[in-house]
C-alpha cells in the first residue's frame, strides 16, 4: 500500500484562508490602536487657541465632535502601554486599571450653554488592552 500525500489543491485554500484571517486580525488591531491614540492621547498637551476652548478645539481636530463625553489623556504612549502590563491591575477581560494617576481632561457637552465644558483630573484610568497595547478608553 502506498502512502498518499494531500493534494496541493486541497491545502492551498486552507493556507489562503489562514493567511487572510491573520491579516484581517492584524489590521483591526492596528486600526483600534491608532484610533485610541488619535482620539484619546494628547501628549504633550496642546494649548487652546482661546481660554476655556481646549475641548472645542480638540473635539474638532480629533474628529470626535458630537459626543457628549470624551476624555483626553495627557501622558506619553509608553506610559499607557505600561498599564497593559506591569503598570496596571487586571480588572476584567482585557481591561486594566492603572496603578499610577494620569492627568486627563474630560470634555462634557452642556446643553444649556451649547458647548463643551472641560475639567482636569488626576486619577487612575481604565483601558482595554489587546496584545499588551491600549486600544480602548473606558469612560
Amino acid at each position: 500500500m502506498t502512502v498518499r500525500r494531500p493534494h496541493l489543491r486541497l491545502l492551498l485554500p486552507l493556507i489562503l484562508l489562514a493567511t487572510c484571517l491573520a491579516l484581517a486580525r492584524g489590521q483591526s488591531w492596528t486600526r483600534l490602536k491608532n484610533r485610541f491614540r488619535e482620539h484619546h492621547v494628547d501628549f504633550p498637551e496642546r494649548p487652546a487657541d482661546f481660554p476655556d476652548n481646549y475641548c472645542e478645539m480638540m473635539m474638532f481636530k480629533r474628529g470626535v465632535y458630537g459626543t457628549f463625553i470624551h476624555t483626553f489623556i495627557h501622558a506619553p504612549t509608553r506610559s499607557l502601554k505600561g498599564v497593559c502590563s506591569v503598570g496596571g491591575i487586571h480588572v476584567s477581560t482585557g481591561l486594566h486599571r492603572s496603578i499610577f494617576h494620569f492627568t486627563v481632561t474630560t470634555s462634557k457637552y452642556d446643553l444649556q450653554i451649547g458647548s463643551y465644558t472641560e475639567k482636569k483630573y488626576s486619577w487612575n484610568i481604565v483601558i482595554g488592552c489587546w496584545s499588551r497595547l491600549p486600544v480602548l478608553y473606558v469612560e
